[in-house]
């Protein structure tokens, strides 16, 4: 995610396209905190599949009761033309009374092109407790603003604005929704019971309106960079307030020394050790289960979080009224460092904040620094910790963030890092592993394997595919006949075009896209057992599904990383040659709850929804065998104003002051406190559920 880039653009149709634009420009020029919600939509019967039935329906209501004790139902929506139009609603909405004995988990999901749904759709999850009456509000994305849009000449080019726009590049055309569906999960309840779901509607207000900005509170942030129009627990006032944070965090630092009570001296398994100790991190399969084994020999699985006492730039300059005048000279502001300077003090702050940070993860049940993390914590030597190494990236063709694994370059590059990892690190046991690159853009397919066609013939990945191809076909005619093409030599080759591809072209590029993926994979593998032979090769944290790259994976690393911005891993899968473990490099469920406009990649409608699916996807991980971490980010809360890429989301265990979003963080600390014996022993209900009555 640091930086992100996406896997696919999302391919609308035109005519939602341009009615998602459309709605996207106009917005809703009305209220933005007056909640608005829509008349029921009129939609074929609902389709209800699984272990409840439909039992009655009333105007604007379904009525379903539980048949399984345990069990999983879906209830399907669809709208055939016209669509359901949301366009003027900021979120998709359902309202749901839980007439059952169990908490309900109940995944929402809006979609508007059927044939690219993982695009083209909306998604969030709810826990509902047993007799509790919920309003489920999934918030909708929108494509991104025309960079000569006003609110981006103003106010920058961010992924939300201050009236409840976000964007995305995973977004569903709100004007035209073809369906919505409910998924609903229970554990432990009455055959019998029943539960109300409303039909879907719309709820609240979003506008992009470019009159709006004539009602911005100028400065937008105040000398701690929180938004000056809003209020929140946790917000700061003065400076003696952080004063008075940095000393009460002396005595957390007091008392944290260690791990967890039990647990082995790097946060594995309490009692005895069980498995072979080697003095450093290793993977092994147990009872049908992958794990973590600690250098002690312990069980260990990684609880961690990414950007550790770290935090980004805000970019003043060119937006210099955004902000006070104490900052306006200067070219950019990190909040998060200034705020921890003035609640330490400018000469101890960066050991207090080492300290502090430390103890808070011990504190806290976290267990491992994800990448990117202040050094100073890894240094410590008290948290396991993972490390990432960027070789340098020589794009191929118009996909630059790519490495070229058949340069010299690449090669040159990945072992220098790696040899000045090893005189850092190499004899350390609290390094789980080293992550080589950070969500690589794949493509789908063969795509990659057709860009390499389209570069240069001094490109070293053009020369493999091209010495691949001369060693299949003795020459040019041989392949012409295979491809159904003219070519005049192996040197003009370009991607086949019009005609439907012939089934060897196809499987060319299939075997090429393999052979780079080795390649790459592969040189990633020996350049780690030639430097760093005692630690884990992570894999390249990948944020697509391109089986052929999952495989090569599968192949060549101890673990492989995944990026999973998802709401459940319960049905999570990779394509893999070999079985191997999964590490998730990336999640978050953000919110709006604490003075930031965007709610994350992923998001939550508040903090107590934040917290409940917290809990959930981890109870997710923890049951799936081959996964053996999951790491959060971020560390720190995101600016108002925006990073670098303008990225604006409420995803900190600690906001821009550094004070603890206590809901998200008690919901760690539930997870940490369970989480071997959940491992050991898991229950179709989530950690922290209520239990059935």
């Amino acid at each position: 995610m640091s930086p992100r880039f996406p896997a696919l653009v999302h391919p609308c149709t035109l005519l939602a396209l341009a009615l998602g634009l459309l709605a996207s420009l106009t917005g809703c020029a009305t209220s933005v905190t007056a909640p608005v919600a829509a008349r029921p939509a009129d939609a074929t019967d609902p389709k209800v599949t699984g272990d409840a039935q439909l039992v009655t329906q009333p105007e604007g209501v379904l009525v379903l009761s539980l048949e399984k004790a345990t069990g999983r139902a879906e209830v399907e929506f669809n709208y055939p033309a016209p669509f359901l139009n949301l366009s003027t609603y900021r979120d998709l909405a359902l309202q749901v009374d839980n007439r059952t004995g169990v908490e309900l988990d109940i995944l929402v999901t809006g979609l508007s092109d059927l044939a690219v749904a993982y695009q083209a759709c909306a998604q969030s999850r709810f826990l509902v407790r047993p007799a509790e009456k919920a309003d489920l509000h999934v918030l909708m994305a929108r494509p991104a603003l025309p960079k000569d849009h006003p609110l981006v000449k103003r106010l920058g080019n961010l992924f939300a604005f201050p009236w409840g726009y976000q964007r995305h590049w995973q977004y569903l055309d709100a004007a035209a929704i073809l369906r919505v569906t409910a998924r609903v999960t229970w554990a432990g309840a009455k055959p019998g019971q029943t539960l109300t779901l409303s039909r879907p509607n719309g709820f609240g207000s979003y506008s992009v309106d470019p009159a709006l900005l004539d009602t911005l509170q100028l400065p937008i942030v105040d000398e701690f960079g929180q938004d000056r129009s809003q209020r929140w627990p946790g917000k700061v006032d003065s400076v003696e307030e952080l004063r008075n944070d940095g000393k009460r965090d002396v005595a957390l630092v007091a008392s944290s020394t260690r791990p967890r009570t039990q647990h082995s001296i790097y946060g594995g398994a309490p009692g005895a050790p069980t498995r072979t100790a080697s003095g450093f991190f290793r993977v092994e399969k147990i009872d049908g289960k992958w794990w973590f084994i600690d250098p002690e020999g312990h069980l260990f699985w990684s609880l961690g979080v990414n950007c550790a006492a770290t935090s980004s730039n805000t970019r003043v300059k060119g937006r210099e009224t955004l902000f006070p005048e104490s900052v306006q000279h200067r070219e950019a502001v990190d909040y998060y460092r200034e705020n921890v300077k003035l609640k330490h003090g400018d000469a101890a702050w960066e050991k207090s904040h080492t300290d502090v940070t430390l103890a808070r993860m011990m504190d806290w049940g976290l267990n491992t620094l994800g990448v990117w993390s202040a050094s100073e914590l890894s240094a410590a030597r008290r948290v396991p910790y993972t490390l990432i190494a960027h070789p340098d990236l020589q794009g191929i063709g118009s996909i630059r963030k790519m490495a070229d694994p058949f340069s010299e370059g690449f090669n040159n590059s990945l072992n220098e890092i790696l040899a000045d990892m090893a005189a850092k690190h190499g004899d350390s046991p609290w390094l789980i592993g080293v992550f080589i690159e950070n969500e690589l853009d794949w493509k789908n397919g063969s795509d990659l394997a057709e860009e390499v066609l389209r570069c240069g013939s001094w490109v070293p990945a053009r020369k493999a595919f091209v010495a691949l191809l001369q060693k299949r076909y003795p020459d040019i005619a041989a392949l012409n006949q295979a491809w159904g093409a003219n070519y005049e030599s192996f040197d003009v080759l370009r991607p086949r075009t019009g005609a439907t591809p012939s089934p060897a072209y196809a499987k060319d590029l299939y075997d090429f896209m393999v052979l780079f993926a080795d390649t790459f994979y592969g040189a990633c593998a020996a350049a780690m057992d030639r430097h760093l032979p005692n630690h884990l090769y992570l894999g390249s944290r990948l944020h697509g599904w391109n089986p052929i790259i999952m495989a090569a994976n599968s192949r060549h690393c101890d673990v492989i990383s995944v990026n999973a911005y998802r709401y459940t891993l319960d049905d999570f899968s990779l394509t893999t040659d070999v079985d191997k473990p999964y590490l998730i490099g990336e999640f978050h469920f953000g919110t709006r709850d604490h003075g930031v406009w965007g709610a994350g990649l992923t998001w939550a409608a508040d903090s107590r929804n934040q917290s409940d699916v917290v809990q959930a996807y981890l109870s997710d991980a923890l049951r799936h065998p081959n996964i053996i971490g999951a790491h959060w980010f971020q560390w720190s809360g995101q600016a108002v104003t925006g990073r670098f890429d303008g990225e604006n989301f409420g995803v900190g265990l600690v906001t821009i002051v550094d004070r603890p979003v206590e809901p998200l963080v008690d919901a760690f600390r539930n997870v940490a406190d369970a989480l071997f014996e959940y491992r050991l022993a898991p229950t179709p209900a989530r950690i922290g559920a209520p239990a059935p009555r």
